[in-house]
């Protein structure tokens, strides 16, 4: 393999493909990245063999079609510290790499190619296609409440659903939920039900840019995400994901609204006591926040709150409730409540609905 690629373009595409090789493995090749030159296009492609991401450059001379690995931090150390300009590759057998850039030139030891393991791309599905800035802002707004405990292995990840042409996405710990739904530009008229390890999700969520599409191919137990010449296939989350419809309550009569930058600025003032909950008190127009630790002190606040119900007090995990009001984009929200002991439920307000149903938060009450 000969090539000749710009050293901007070639570490812009090292940068998107670094996070899926392994810190420590008991395969060597995995530390490697594998350089694929052929038919016009140069590929760069990594695995942990859980997730594996290829990322396409077209801006390249190819002088010599080839495939070579080269170890990705010693790779990624050097392009990131040579000037701009154009970076001349070439094979020398199936064991060593010229890297030449001006006046610097590396001979690298590498691996023969064909001990890369084989990538299990998903492309026999007709794909999904969803406006990348929708996905981006679905994702967004369900990965924090995905449960982090291995041993609830079904609920670390984000379950991706299409049934009757609505896309839902849902995130659960077990003590919090969060639910993204829409209704609009989902064109797949079959039903999909997969869950979407949160590391995957987080990878997306760090390149995806907003704009264009993206297509997404589901398997039995992969799933691959095409987008801005980058190709990302995923090992699914095995087991069931809960009913999350069932936890949904749908009989609560306490309707609070609150002005969500307010509420969201005395939080952050709470969170800052360095405790776990936040007692809310809520009684006609005002809603209390106290906290209370023995080892700071005690914290209260008021917010003047549209609300003419009966009183109710409760608590919840302040982490909880800065986490959502961290990701409603409207003017003010809806905090429904049944009574102290029962889950509450947040959710955006709009001018068409008393709480928008496409975004819904539910967190269980702690102890006062």
């Amino acid at each position: 393999m000969k090539i000749k690629v710009s050293q901007e373009k070639l570490n812009e595409a090292l940068s998107k493909v670094r996070n899926a090789v392994p810190a420590k493995s008991s395969l060597p090749i995995l530390s490697s990245i594998l350089i694929t030159a052929e038919d016009g296009l140069l590929k760069l492609t990594s695995t942990d063999l859980r997730m594996t991401i290829e990322q396409e450059l077209e801006e390249c001379e190819i002088e010599e079609e080839g495939r070579v690995t080269l170890r990705a931090h010693l790779f990624s150390n050097l392009l990131s510290n040579l000037p701009k300009g154009d970076v001349i590759m070439r094979s020398v057998g199936e064991t060593s790499v010229v890297v030449k850039s001006g006046r610097t030139e590396v001979k690298y030891v590498t691996m023969p190619p064909d001990e890369f393991p084989p990538v299990m791309f998903v492309d026999d599905v007709e794909p999904i296609i969803i406006s990348e800035s929708l996905l981006l802002d679905m994702f967004r707004k369900v990965a924090f409440a995905v449960c982090t405990e291995e041993s609830r292995y079904a609920l670390t990840g984000v379950l991706f659903e299409i049934n009757d042409g609505n896309l839902t996405v849902v995130a659960t710990d077990g003590k919090r939920m969060s639910l993204r739904r829409e209704k609009e530009c989902v064109p797949v008229k079959r039903n999909v039900r997969i869950t979407i390890p949160e590391r995957t999700v987080k990878e997306l969520m760090n390149q995806m840019d907003g704009t264009g599409d993206i297509k997404v191919f589901d398997g039995e137990s992969r799933v691959s995400f095409v987008f801005n010449k980058t190709r990302l296939t995923s090992s699914l989350i095995e087991g069931t994901f809960p009913n999350y419809e069932v936890v949904i309550p749908r009989d609560y009569s306490k309707h609070v609204i609150i002005k969500t930058d307010e509420w969201k600025y005395v939080l952050k003032r709470a969170e800052a006591m360095k405790s776990m909950s936040v007692n809310v008190y809520v009684q006609k127009g005002r809603m209390d926040i106290e906290v209370k630790n023995p080892e700071v002190g005690e914290f209260t606040d008021t917010l003047e709150v549209e609300y003419d119900g009966d009183e109710v007090k409760t608590g919840f995990n302040i982490e909880y409730l800065v986490d959502i009001v961290d990701h409603v984009t409207t003017d003010k929200l809806v905090l429904s409540l049944k009574d102290g002991s029962s889950p509450c439920v947040i959710k955006p307000l709009t001018p068409e609905a008393e709480g928008d149903e496409r975004y819904i938060n539910i967190i269980m009450p702690v102890k006062l």
